[in-house]
Formats: structure tokens, sequence, C-alpha cells
């Protein structure tokens, strides 16, 4: 490349940089982006509440809601940086008893998880 054309276009690239349009795109996507997060963390906040408030008043938890409730809603929410009620109700929520799904029947219809009449069908690959 020859050196003429390297400098024109460091010249270009650097008045890009330069330009107020570029840092106001940066700044509108990072809005953006801190709009999502609050978000997220609100309807996972509100979940845990919910849902711990839910299960602390009924006295146990499953380990399917226990898991959900840690997997989907609490980690994220603390690890974009949540804090206080919604860790608070998720520590009393730990100190629930385990409650198997058996009490749970209207749910589980199939307690033991066991799959019957089923039908296979196979396709040769001939």
């Amino acid at each position: 490349m020859d050196s003429w054309l390297f400098h024109a276009f460091v010249i270009i690239f650097g008045s890009m940089l330069g330009s107020g349009g570029f840092w106001a795109w940066l700044q509108k996507r990072e809005r953006r982006k801190s709009g999502t997060v609050q978000l997220l963390m609100g309807v996972a906040y509100r979940e845990i509440t919910t849902l711990g408030i839910q299960y602390i008043d009924r006295g146990s938890i499953t380990m399917d809601e226990y898991k959900d409730l840690r997997k989907f809603f609490y980690d994220p929410y603390r690890s974009l940086g949540g804090n206080g009620v919604a860790e608070r109700i998720m520590n009393e929520v730990e100190m629930l008893p385990i409650r198997s799904h058996e009490e749970h029947s209207e749910i589980f219809k199939n307690p033991e998880r066991v799959i019957s009449n089923v039908r296979v069908f196979s396709r040769s690959s001939s």
C-alpha cells in the first residue's frame, strides 16, 4: 500500500472517530443497553419476590421450583448487581424444606416420569 494512501486512510478514519456522530451513536447504544438491563432486573426482581413469597407462605419448595428460581432469575439478577430484598427472600427460600412432587399431583401426573404407550418409528438410511 502506498504511503499516501495509508495516511489518507488514517486521516479519514481518525476524523470519523472524532466526529460527534460516532460518539452520539455510542452513547445512545449504551443508554439502550442500560434500559434493557434495568428492565430485565425489574422482571427478575418481581419474579423472585412474587414466587419467593409464595413458596415461603406455602412453607416448602420443590427441587425443580428452587432450581428454576435460582437459575433463571436469582443468579442472573445477582450477576447484574441486584441485591437487597430479593437477596433476603432468596435466603429464606434456601432454608425451606424440599417438597416432593407427589404433593403436586395436579402438576405431575406421572411422578415416576416413566414414558409409556410410545410408538417408535425409524427410517432406514438406504
